[in-house]
């Protein structure tokens, strides 16, 4: 969908309240534009020639009384455009963060997370702003126009023709303008998320930063973006304040073309008469204060076409994102239990030039412990994600229970795995809300028990409030506390398939023995895969992997791989030397 059809998407369902504004808006233009019509009647009817008291006093009673009610309706108009204003935006920003949520792990993984918090604070108040000030302006100024040009039709059609014929000249100027510095907002608009990027990188990892004293590096990055950044921004505000100077020159232009001509008319008015073109010295009023009418659109516009351009930029980033395909889901199936699952000749790469796992075979039985090891790189956790239906094979097959699992909805399958990963999650909030974040119905005693089991209870009960204290993902709580608040909920949730990747890397050896020996007794009777560095916590798997270069090279219990010697053998024992 384009940008054009997704905004007028999102206004269609406000046609309602769009009808009221273009109500208010049309009453609110009529009552200013007939103010000049009946001040240049009443300067006829003051003339000495009529010399009409009476007809004076209804004129100027007509035109303070529009100016009252020219005032209601304004305000009345203004409120409702900024309702719809904010309405859309709002749906605009459900529908991003819907699709951050919708999208698959591929798609968001080749997002930079800067560019979405770009897309979802930035680009959205860009997009607010520019929406109320151009959609305001824009609907006042063509109902404007339209009554102008009827009224100064009325007044005098060869002024008007002359008007009519001009107006294009101010609406080319403004075009060139515009287009020149709309690819400047759109390159401003880049560099914006380029920035936050950087800006979000280093907050998150501001401690590796400062202990690398990367500090300086990490600056000059930031300032060479920043430097981009002002250029294009000086750039685009520049050539866009270059629209109305423009404008408002060739309407001045045209106000004095109609003054001069208006002039010659009164001078000439006996011979005008034979065209039916009257002209007064009341007529020639408000026909000049018509021109002015006529051309003050123009003027709004360029003075919002920086807003226009910055917010059209900004749209077309959020409609870019949001025409991204929802992560697709063409299983219907649903699953009971998991009583097997089987890599059959499966292959997978990230990049197509760069081949990582090749005619992989493994099979996987019911109540089976089974640990993955190997060197960094040799596609453990990328089994994990195709697992996880987070990417799905190039070529081969995975079969769930002997059935493609492509024919099971993902989200039954996911329903029966539990994961614990290396990096852990905290949102803020209470360690009980955190604990029972995938089973909201648990209650005190069973997050209790879970906690107790992931020896995260003694820890918890030494905070100030307990279960209850208040904790982040950067505050209140180490590394290794923070997953064992991750393993206590993968505890709560017993899962049928345990996935555990380098689930206790941050946690000290005693409490790793611990935790172990829960996950053992946690374990019994079910599925689990463990991909583990520290292969001293897997020497009790019913069958170990072992994985080089996306193959697998060796396989077998703890006991029987040492006895072979081979390439088992060589990392268990680089960890004890």
């Amino acid at each position: 969908m384009n940008a054009k059809n997704r905004l007028f998407t999102y206004l269609k369902a406000k046609r309602g309240q769009l009808l009221l504004a273009i109500l208010f808006a049309l009453l609110f233009v009529v009552a200013q534009i007939a103010q000049p019509f009946l001040l240049g009647k009443a300067l006829d009817a003051s003339s000495p020639e009529v010399n009409n008291q009476n007809l004076f006093n209804i004129y100027i009673f007509i035109a303070l009384g529009l100016v009252v009610i020219g005032v209601i309706f304004g305000y009345l108009f203004e409120v409702i455009v900024m309702n719809i204003s904010q309405k859309v935006i709002k749906q605009a920003r459900d529908d991003v963060y819907q699709k951050i949520n919708s999208i698959s792990i591929k798609d968001f993984d080749m997002k930079r997370h800067g560019d979405i918090v770009q897309l979802e604070i930035r680009d959205m108040e860009n997009f607010a702003m520019g929406m109320f000030a151009v959609f305001k302006t824009l609907m006042q100024g063509v109902l404007t126009i339209i009554i102008t040009i009827i009224l100064m039709v009325l007044v005098n059609w060869i002024l008007a023709l002359v008007v009519i014929i001009l107006t294009p000249l101010s609406v080319l100027m403004a075009r060139i303008v515009s287009r020149f510095s709309y690819k400047h907002y759109k390159k401003q608009s880049e560099l914006q998320a380029s920035l936050n990027a950087s800006s979000l990188e280093t907050l998150n990892n501001i401690d590796i930063v400062q202990s690398l004293n990367y500090e300086e590096a990490s600056i000059k990055t930031f300032n060479e973006i920043n430097q981009k950044l002002q250029k294009e921004g000086r750039i685009a505000q520049f050539s866009a304040s270059w629209v109305n100077p423009s404008t408002r020159l060739v309407n001045n232009v045209i106000y004095v073309i109609i003054g001069v001509i208006g002039i010659v008319m009164l001078s000439n008015h006996d011979a005008l008469l034979t065209v039916a073109a009257v002209m007064s010295i009341g007529r020639l009023s408000s026909f000049l204060s018509y021109t002015n009418q006529y051309s003050k659109p123009f003027n709004e516009v360029s003075n919002v076409v920086a807003e226009f351009e910055n917010a059209k930029a900004s749209f077309k980033r959020i409609n870019d994102f949001l025409n991204i395909i929802d992560d697709e889901d063409k299983g219907k199936d649903e699953i009971k239990e998991i009583k097997s699952i089987e890599f059959k000749k499966m292959s997978f790469s990230y990049d197509v030039d760069r081949p990582l796992i090749n005619n992989f075979n493994l099979k996987i039985s019911k109540g089976q412990k089974v640990a993955i090891v190997g060197p960094t790189g040799a596609g453990k956790t990328t089994l994990i994600n195709l697992l996880m239906r987070f990417y799905d094979p190039n070529d081969g097959s995975i079969l769930i229970n002997k059935k493609p699992y492509e024919e099971i909805r993902k989200e039954s399958l996911r329903n029966k795995v539990g994961m614990v990963l290396q990096d852990t999650w905290i949102f803020k909030g209470t360690i009980l809300d955190n604990i029972r974040y995938f089973k909201k119905d648990a209650s005190q005693k069973e997050v209790r028990e879970a906690a107790k089991k992931a020896h995260a209870d003694i820890f918890i009960n030494t905070l100030p409030n307990g279960y209850l204290t208040e904790v982040s993902n950067k505050h209140g709580l180490s590394e290794g506390q923070r997953q064992m608040i991750a393993i206590a909920r993968i505890m709560l949730l017993n899962p049928e398939l345990v996935i555990l990747d380098e689930a206790t890397s941050n946690i000290d050896t005693r409490s790793e023995k611990l935790i172990t020996d829960a996950f053992d007794l946690m374990m019994k009777e079910k599925t689990s895969i463990v991909i583990a560095h520290r292969l001293s916590t897997i020497e009790k798997a019913d069958i170990i992997i072992v994985m080089r270069d996306g193959k697998i090279v060796e396989t077998g219990n703890h006991a029987d791989l040492m006895k072979k010697q081979g390439f088992y053998y060589e990392l268990y024992s680089s960890q004890y030397k």
